[in-house]
């Protein structure tokens, strides 16, 4: 599940990216977004510091998005605000750590099978860009296309 801060984050750069060529300011987008001001300030500070968004001082200071909305996926977005995109630290590809739990790691069913959930959902984040977020909100909007809602589960 995402959590707060990557749900906010990724409100803030839909925002910026409805608006291009704009400067906006933190006050601004955590309005339109329903974020907490002081928390969504360091979100998107951080978002700067790694180079998904560009800040400008000023009067007509803000931030603004430093590449195309395209190019900017769920999986760039989960990585940079929750860290690994894992279920455990043994199916992380870029944060590996052993299971100090597991009797062996050679043949270990549960890395095995999990480390192909993680590659699934890695493969299906970087499908997820800006771009494609906001082509859904647009087809939702225009009636193209009903909102996905997850199956309940039957056997209750």
């Amino acid at each position: 599940m995402l959590n707060k801060k990557t749900i906010y984050g990724l409100h803030a750069l839909l925002h910026l990216a409805r608006n291009p060529h704009q400067h906006i300011g933190a006050s601004k987008i955590a309005e339109a977004t329903s974020a907490p001001y002081k928390f969504l300030e360091s979100i998107l500070q951080l978002l700067v510091n790694e180079g998904m968004l560009l800040s400008k001082a000023g009067r007509d200071g803000g931030y603004q998005l430093a590449e195309s909305p395209d190019q900017i996926t769920l999986a760039d977005i989960a990585r940079l605000l929750e860290g690994p995109i894992a279920l455990l630290p043994c199916a992380s590809h870029r944060f590996y750590e052993p299971c100090d739990s597991c009797p062996d790691p050679a043949t270990c069913g549960i890395q095995d099978a999990l480390v192909l959930l993680r590659n699934q959902a890695v493969s299906d984040m970087k499908q997820l860009s800006l771009t494609a977020f906001l082509q859904r909100e647009a087809d939702l909007q225009s009636g193209q296309r009903d909102m996905l809602r997850p199956t309940p589960y039957a056997g209750q």
